[in-house]
């Protein structure tokens, strides 16, 4: 007999998919948002991006890497996109404990933008202390190798501690810092992720990920919802920029502006 899902089943997460985080760092999981909703929010996202672009006086078009400028709570069209009920469920599945929502940002990288993102990993510009911290990469469009898909270095998570480098670091050696800090991470080997637009890639903070440049004749476009542990603490080290006025360092995340899973999850309708 053939098992049916009731209509109203909480979105579950495959176990694969669950392994293969915790075991490699990163998972994705192909169609999460369905083909109507990127459409969607595909539109919202490049006006938001052209939005902040005509405000800071950029013209159209260009090869530099476009982002919303702005806290992710300043834009209300994109607010269902950064408090999606199955991306923060699959995001609170994979890491296995409470989090939380902590930012959200719209990304396009033009046509034969060449120029490749560095390697990197997510901790060091992180200004939290949490026992686990996500970033959720939305593809909005599809993504191919030759359109810049992320790279990952599976496993580099697992790297001897410390897993954060110094900021200065960074700033004196940005496309190079990484392997600098952690030589070894320059051997591992490397997984190209091509996307179709839905997918969803997941990955730890502590993983080692670039991309190369876009190659193709279409627009890069991403989301990237990052999350937190629900207990993280907003502890800002020596070259970090300030985030949010309203934050405390030592304290925590205060719930009305950094939203818990369990929260959207509870406000999410049910089909």
């Amino acid at each position: 007999m053939t098992k049916v899902t009731p209509p109203d089943a909480p979105f579950i997460v495959d176990e694969q998919h669950i392994t293969d985080f915790r075991e490699h760092g990163f998972a994705r999981i192909p169609g999460l948002i369905p083909a109507d909703e990127v459409a969607r929010w595909r539109e919202i996202a490049l006006d938001t991006i052209e939005e902040d672009g005509r405000r800071a006086g950029m013209g159209g078009g260009g090869t530099a890497l476009r982002t919303t400028s702005d806290p992710w709570w300043k834009h209300d069209t994109m607010t269902g996109l950064v408090r999606h009920p199955r991306v923060a469920a699959a995001a609170e599945q994979l890491a296995g404990t409470p989090m939380r929502v902590w930012s959200g940002q719209a990304y396009a990288k033009h046509p034969h933008d060449e120029v490749p993102t560095i390697w990197h990993e997510d901790l060091t510009l992180t200004p939290l202390d949490a026992p686990m911290n996500v970033n959720a990469w939305v593809a909005l469009v599809d993504v191919p190798v030759e359109r810049g898909c992320l790279i990952f270095l599976p496993d580099s998570h697992k790297r001897p501690e410390p897993h954060r480098a110094e900021m200065s670091a960074v700033k004196s050696h940005a496309t190079t810092y990484m392997f600098n800090e952690w030589p070894e991470l320059e051997w591992y080997p490397r997984v190209t992720v091509p996307m179709r637009a839905g997918d969803v890639t997941f990955h730890q903070s502590t993983l080692g990920h670039g991309s190369h440049g876009n190659h193709s004749d279409g627009t890069r476009l991403a989301f990237i919802i990052s999350y937190t542990g629900a207990s993280a603490i907003y502890q800002p080290r020596p070259g970090h920029q300030r985030m949010d006025e309203d934050l405390v360092p030592g304290q925590q995340l205060p719930d009305h502006r950094y939203p818990r899973v369990s929260d959207l999850l509870a406000e999410a309708p049910r089909p």
